[in-house]
């Protein structure tokens, strides 16, 4: 017997099956501007609340027991459409621009379990870069995800989103499958980029809503450490502990200087952690130490990269992004400016 699930990435026993389990805290966790993270929540639970099952308004989880079942939608339960044509511009698009590592995947994971609700994400390698072919994808993923009641991430968009030009037009067919099949989806759809600046003029009035993820301030990065610390003491409680010095350090002006994002905070603090295993410092409790020097030895790694790079571009990579009309890191989204702080 045949399952039809998205999901799979590889041939599973059906034994092995189980309600799906969501953190809906998950979404608190998020480091963005509170503002932001309350429209955002707002819109996708309106959006939910209008599109979902009349029957399963007590409870929006998916069931593995009706996964063959589409949602059922009722004339007077869908979302309103401002567009005339039946059917179409029913969904949510929501952009997420920014540089790399500031928390836009993130977002719509957190979405996807506050609203108990499957995400399923897609590549270009999930729907191919030949211009039929990602219409056909498209349809068939968006079809699907409907029936799941899911949300759809696509990450990297601007590789179907960038400009047309006149002479490429196997680029322009590719774009305009694209923009047919988002028009015609009745979900909610996240596109992420860090390179808006390719965009093709006809998206940016198919979007929604655009938020804009800028670099992190001094106290969101520690907020960001301070999460990854708290997963560390919970997860590990009783084998590791970060010693008072370490999360001092983060503070330091040597570490902030460095303006990591939230993925560069990740991989340094989880080589931090395996490098303290591998020295093995423990203390009476028999309890591994992680220590400011290991912290410091991924900066100063770190440190020798970023400087390496921009050697080689003359510039780091926040001016390179706005020379190359990518997407301007300097702009300041609560005051609506841009500054020159770009580092040569």
């Amino acid at each position: 017997m045949a399952v039809g699930a998205f999901v799979f990435k590889q041939y599973l026993h059906v034994t092995g099956f189980k309600e799906a389990e969501f953190d809906t805290a998950l979404f608190e966790k998020l480091v963005l501007n509170e503002v932001t993270k309350k429209m955002i929540k707002n819109l996708t639970e309106m959006f939910i609340r209008d599109t979902a099952n009349p029957s399963s308004h007590d409870d929006t989880r998916i069931k593995l027991t009706s996964v063959h079942r589409a949602v059922e939608l009722k004339e007077e339960g869908k979302t309103w459409s401002a567009d005339f044509v039946r059917g179409k511009g029913e969904g949510l698009t929501i952009l997420l621009h920014g540089k790399p590592g500031v928390g836009k995947t993130y977002t719509a994971e957190c979405i996807a379990d506050y609203t108990k609700r499957p995400l399923l994400a897609l590549t270009c390698s999930d729907v191919g870069v030949d211009p039929t072919q990602v219409e056909r994808s498209l349809i068939h993923w968006f079809d699907m995800a409907q029936n799941w009641g899911a949300i759809v991430l696509i990450v990297e968009a601007d590789v179907f989103m960038e400009e047309r030009q006149p002479q490429d037009l196997t680029r322009n067919h590719l774009v305009a499958g694209f923009l047919r099949s988002l028009e015609y989806f009745k979900g909610i759809v996240f596109l992420t980029t860090n390179r808006v600046g390719t965009f093709d003029e006809a998206f940016i009035s198919r979007i929604h809503v655009s938020i804009y993820y800028g670099e992190f301030s001094a106290d969101q990065r520690i907020k960001v450490w301070d999460t990854f610390f708290e997963k560390l003491e919970l997860d590990r409680e009783s084998s590791m502990r970060i010693l008072p010095a370490t999360k001092d350090y983060i503070q330091s002006p040597e570490l902030q200087a460095l303006s990591w994002n939230g993925r560069e905070i990740r991989n340094a603090f989880q080589v931090a952690v395996a490098l303290a295993e591998a020295q093995g410092q423990r203390d009476e409790k028999g309890r591994v130490l992680i220590k400011k020097e290991h912290i410091k030895a991924t900066v100063d790694m770190s440190k020798e990269f970023s400087d390496y790079l921009k050697r080689v571009h003359k510039f780091d990579m926040n001016k390179k992004a706005a020379v190359m009309g990518i997407r301007n890191d300097a702009y300041d989204s609560e005051n609506g400016s841009s500054s020159n702080s770009f580092k040569k």
